[in-house]
């Protein structure tokens, strides 16, 4: 079955609600059309266009509309939590998005969504399961674009990661895991060493070297052709102080400025040093994002 179709009532000018089965279908009738906020709804979109072939049965794959058009997506590659995306006024769908995912008995360990939408959803879904916030696995992230870069001076040079440096950065991916605060099953060795493969294996990690070793590591996640977000930014707390994960974060960032795509990356709203840091090599705040990790998941 591609995909089926949900109303809270019957009543055709309420949203409805499809499953999909087939990633290119959800593509072209979802996350395409939501890719015209792509910036904004940089995760769904990346996630959406990297998963178009694959066909797993535990992947969540939904889109609401509303009048025949897409208004609010959501998006699940376990163990993750559900992505929530719109173009800018999906918080009318939210309910009818709760009520389908509590009516087919469809698990929720926890969302990530704009405030706006992350907001409602938190009210309409511990409202139809009297499920909780778990206190501690709910934290706001800044999202932050830049359009140019202020370069530290800092010594160094960045570079690929090198045969032989795999260990390292999956031990430095779990840091990275560890000071985020991200979930257990996001801090197993296995499913970091999975991470870490893929990664390498596509070209997208990158080090800071300094004196001839690797002193700080960070990702591309590449949206689509249009756009990437730096992530995993990590220094080991003995070589932090020296501004390798500024250098490192501002050469990655005019690497994608320099293809001509938009480059972004996401702060704990917490941490006023990383986001302090960010806003010196020249990004700016675009919005609020709500990541809520349910008690009982």
């Amino acid at each position: 079955m591609a995909w089926a179709v949900y109303t809270l009532i019957e009543d055709t000018a309420m949203p409805t609600v499809r499953a999909y089965d087939d990633g290119e279908r959800f593509w072209r009738e979802v996350a395409e059309p939501l890719s015209a906020r792509a910036l904004c709804n940089n995760v769904f979109v990346g996630v959406a266009n990297r998963i178009r072939a694959d066909a797993s049965r535990d992947l969540l794959r939904f889109g609401v509309f509303d009048d025949g058009h897409v208004v609010l997506g959501a998006l699940r590659t376990p163990p993750f939590r559900l992505n929530l995306a719109d173009l800018g006024s999906g918080e009318h769908a939210i309910s009818t998005l709760a009520a389908y995912l509590a009516e087919h008995d469809i698990g929720v360990p926890g969302f990530m969504g704009g405030d706006r939408l992350a907001e409602r959803f938190a009210e309409a879904w511990c409202a139809l399961r009297g499920r909780q916030r778990t206190p501690g696995h709910g934290h706001r992230q800044n999202l932050y674009q830049v359009t140019r870069v202020e370069h530290p001076s800092v010594a160094g040079a960045m570079r690929s990661p090198r045969a032989g440096e795999r260990d390292l950065l999956v031990a430095w991916q779990i840091g990275f895991a560890e000071d985020a605060g991200l979930p257990a099953t996001e801090r197993e060795h296995a499913f970091v060493e999975r991470l870490v493969d893929e990664g390498l294996a596509d070209g997208t990690f990158a080090c800071w070297e300094f004196d001839g070793i690797p002193v700080s590591t960070a990702r591309l996640r590449r949206i689509v052709d249009v756009g990437a977000r730096v992530a995993g930014v990590y220094t080991p707390p003995a070589l932090r102080g020296h501004g390798y994960a500024s250098a490192l974060t501002a050469a990655l960032s005019q690497k994608v400025l320099d293809s001509g795509a938009w480059c972004c990356l996401f702060a704990d709203a917490a941490n006023p040093l990383t986001n302090r840091i960010y806003q010196r090599i020249g990004y700016f705040k675009l919005a609020s994002f709500a990541d809520i990790l349910f008690a009982d998941a």
